[in-house]
């Protein structure tokens, strides 16, 4: 499984559009590692996570051909992690040759938003239309808490996120040729449900919300205190062991610092600090 990390920011990423607090103002100084595309990431460049208004350009970036997606996965639809903009694009009046076809995953709630910002951008396309399907050469899945479900070699398991009940926020496990990979960003808490879900897995991966440092949560999403405490119970409940990596990635200037600072902390509680242009690859 070849991991390739298009994007690791909250909101209009890292530093914030107009912010000078010290946490933007040293990321501005440094470069690197400090600047972050909104969250993102590409599965053996085939399989995207959240189709945000960075990926593409992260995949131009990092040497991913987006030509070749074939399956997205979406968590949910706010519009740091979708982007009609792009999506649009697959419609013939763009002239776009030779488009792969596009599976979609996401939940009901998701795809009702998702249609909402395609029609913002083009008011004569719908989501749901079999014309436009067929012209934009994809097809929509709708998925729930709990489902599984499989996609040519990979199986998927979607989990509530509690984000944002409005749209049925998801985040998934992906499991391909016996790895596992948990992807959890928005998330405002793990329920016990879902935990029942993830201990029947070993992981070899994990990327998980810190959208805030910890004590600055302002709702909706993980803070790094919590993020501490989600690591230690997956060593504990050994879904997790020595040899997994696990990253926090979705990260914003509230209570978090600069790339270097945030690993060295992180690296003492057993995970890292995800950075944009990151390629894992687990065999």
């Amino acid at each position: 499984m070849k991991i390739t990390v298009l994007g690791t920011a909250a909101a209009t990423g890292m530093p914030l559009a107009f912010c000078n607090c010290e946490v933007c103002k040293n990321a501005r100084k440094n470069g690197k590692k400090d600047i972050r595309k909104r969250s993102s990431i590409l599965i053996n460049g085939e399989m995207l996570i959240d189709l945000g208004p960075d990926s593409i350009n992260a995949c131009n970036m990092y040497n991913e051909d987006a030509g070749k997606i074939k399956y997205l996965l979406q968590t949910h639809s706010h519009s740091d992690h979708f982007d009609g903009g792009h999506f649009v694009t697959r419609w013939s009046d763009y002239a776009t040759k030779n488009l792969i076809h596009l599976d979609i995953y996401c939940s009901k709630g998701t795809a009702l938003d998702i249609n909402h910002w395609i029609k913002e951008n083009e008011p004569s396309l719908d989501l749901f239309n079999e014309s436009c399907k067929k012209n934009l050469n994809y097809d929509v899945h709708l998925v729930k808490h709990g489902d599984s479900f499989n996609v040519d070699d990979y199986k998927i398991i979607a989990l509530d996120s509690q984000h944002d009940s409005r749209i049925e926020s998801l985040f998934y496990i992906i499991s391909y040729k016996g790895k596992n990979l948990l992807y959890a960003t928005d998330v405002l808490k793990i329920t016990d449900e879902a935990w029942n879900i993830i201990k029947k897995y070993k992981l070899d991966i994990v990327f998980l919300d810190q959208t805030y440092g910890e004590g600055y949560n302002n709702g909706g999403h993980l803070d790094c205190g919590e993020v501490k405490e989600i690591v230690k119970y997956m060593y504990e409940e050994e879904i997790v062991n020595n040899n997994s990596k696990i990253y926090a990635t979705h990260i914003s200037h509230e209570g978090n610092n600069i790339h270097e600072i945030m690993e060295k902390e992180a690296s003492l509680y057993g995970y890292h600090i995800a950075y944009d242009g990151m390629q894992i690859n687990i065999f």
